[in-house]
């Protein structure tokens, strides 16, 4: 054998990707996105996958673990124990969410006799890379990216260790320690690859590697091995992106203890005193009552519209029409109570996201909840929609969304729209964009208004019959 070293090392320890933010500094550090004199973007050559590794290794992730993570979901019978995001689910887990191999060829020795041949070693390392595949298939490559701009050419490759045949939990799972095996390291990374970088040397120099030092079979740390330079620069971006990571944790600890104070203090607010009152109050915001008390509004407006013909029964008509106000008073009032939680509930019907109406597993509905019990109505078995609590004008005419129902009331998704009117469904693409804040109807502020404007219109009917009244009296007095 010759005297050109070879290096094959894999992410360990302090270099290991344990977490998105080494994952990130790992991405920051290969493709030089920072500004340094000491390196050049022009010598760096992605041979495998794109400029955005994080992505790149999301898109391993649902090419390998969507069907396994699907199958697994399918079986849990608990919400909170289904898996939403396998990747982040992972670099929550404080282990190997990636693994990093770096494959070095000859040292600084070496590449100051070579300087001119250093461009080529982006072939060889394509063909290193190649067999790397082909022998460690359960090593799925994500990023492969050469640098040509330091003392020795290197590549640093990024991928993520599959396995599978898992019973519990998903079938499939990231596991670095089930892909390289102590006899993977030894055998594909530092006997076989070993003979194909030969190869390289021998093609392009004339030259032979040098025979495979002993005790250097096992997993090695990058640390170990990497110039001095290359580790620094790592290191500080790692340290880089964790401290913003930990600035972003802080920020939303803070926010949750103001969130759970909300919470608190709107729980402390006596919202409603008992179930019982939330139905009576309910029943009298039925829209057919509204219909009604509108309607007989309109009467008894026509009726006083007529008091000179009949003077006396209009004064007692207005008088009427005091009270039905009072009533539509009491009425828009009891409503203002909800208005906060149909807020809440329209938003989340804008914003097309799933409702979560309570604690299926403590049997506990929050307020959204149980206002959504109150108001369902049911279309068919596992549909169901709210057409009294919030609708939305539109170009299919006046539509309030349907929701598939799930855990018995517990979680609400949005399943499409129906029309108020003629009942016929709408899908949810044909109507979303319309489903916005400006198109809402129903809402306290259009009732506030609506109040508003009876009051005025009964204050002045009442003004004119009192003055038609006096000048009646005048009028008899003079007879």
């Amino acid at each position: 054998m010759g005297n050109i070293s070879y290096t094959a090392h894999v992410s360990n320890k302090k270099s290991a990707i344990t977490s998105k933010s080494k994952l990130a500094a790992v991405a920051k550090h290969n493709l030089r996105k920072y500004k340094s004199s000491d390196y050049s973007k022009d010598n760096i050559c992605i041979i495998y996958g794109t400029s955005n590794l994080i992505d790149d290794v999301k898109t391993v992730y649902h090419k390998e673990f969507d069907e396994a993570l699907e199958e697994y979901n399918k079986k849990q019978t608990r919400p909170d124990r289904k898996i939403e995001d396998y990747f982040e689910h992972v670099a929550g887990k404080e282990q190997d969410m990636a693994v990093e191999i770096i494959i070095q060829i000859g040292d600084r020795e070496f590449w100051r006799q070579f300087d001119d041949m250093k461009l080529y070693m982006k072939l060889s390392y394509q063909i290193i890379l190649d067999e790397l595949r082909k022998r460690l298939p359960q090593f799925v490559v994500a990023n492969t990216v050469v640098h040509l701009d330091e003392d020795s050419p290197h590549m640093h490759i990024v991928g993520v260790p599959v396995a599978d045949g898992y019973k519990k939990g998903l079938s499939k799972q990231v596991s670095k320690r089930k892909v390289f095996t102590k006899d993977v390291l030894s055998r594909v990374l530092q006997d076989e690859l070993r003979e194909v970088a030969n190869k390289e040397v021998n093609d392009w120099f004339g030259e032979q590697i040098k025979e495979k030092s002993k005790g250097r079979n096992h997993d090695l740390s990058v640390a170990e091995y990497k110039v001095a330079q290359e580790t620094k620069h790592l290191t500080q971006l790692q340290e880089q992106v964790e401290e913003s990571d930990r600035a972003v944790k802080a920020n939303k600890a803070i926010e949750k203890e103001y969130t759970d104070k909300k919470e608190k203090l709107e729980t402390d607010i006596s919202y409603l005193e008992s179930m019982r009152r939330i139905t009576k109050s309910l029943s009298e915001m039925d829209s057919r009552e509204s219909k009604y008390i509108s309607k007989e509004l309109d009467e008894k407006r026509s009726e006083l519209q007529s008091v000179n013909q009949e003077l006396a029964s209009a004064i007692e008509k207005a008088e009427d029409v005091a009270k039905l106000l009072d009533r539509i008073k009491n009425f828009v009032s009891s409503f203002r109570l909800f208005a906060p939680t149909i807020e809440e509930y329209a938003n989340q019907v804008e914003a097309d996201k799933t409702i979560e109406a309570g604690n299926s597993f403590r049997g506990i509905l929050n307020e959204l909840g149980k206002l959504l019990e109150a108001f369902k109505e049911l279309i068919k078995e596992g549909l169901c929609w709210f057409p009294r609590l919030m609708r939305w004008k539109t170009s299919k005419g006046e539509v309030a969304p349907v929701f598939l129902e799930k855990s018995d009331g517990y979680v609400y998704s949005l399943y499409g729209y129906m029309n108020v009117d003629t009942k016929e469904y709408y899908s949810k693409a044909s109507v979303k964009w319309e489903i916005t804040a400006g198109n809402r109807t129903g809402t306290v502020e259009q009732m506030d208004a609506n109040v508003e404007a009876m009051a005025r219109d009964l204050k002045e009917i009442l003004r004119r019959g009192a003055e038609q009244k006096r000048l009646w009296e005048v009028h008899e007095e003079i007879r």
